[in-house]
């Protein structure tokens, strides 16, 4: 994604979110220095995750519920 479109899209997060998905955007930016004999191992894993949500077995949950789990 381009960075003007991401850009866009992180003013539309309202203010409480804001910390929350800067926190998730740093995890999912820092993925992008994984080293290359983990880069296979990563790609499974991805490959799992989105099997996993073709066929529904996943756990759905709200940003109440999440700050509530990060908060316990």
């Amino acid at each position: 994604m381009p960075y003007a479109a991401l850009e866009q899209k992180l003013r539309l997060v309202p203010e409480k979110d804001f910390e929350f998905v800067s926190h998730f955007l740093d995890l999912v930016l820092g993925n992008n220095k994984i080293q290359p004999s983990r880069n296979e191992e990563y790609l499974s894993m991805l490959d799992r995750s989105f099997s996993q949500l073709e066929k529904g077995e996943v756990v759905v949950k709200s940003m109440e519920e999440l700050r509530a789990l990060e908060n316990a």
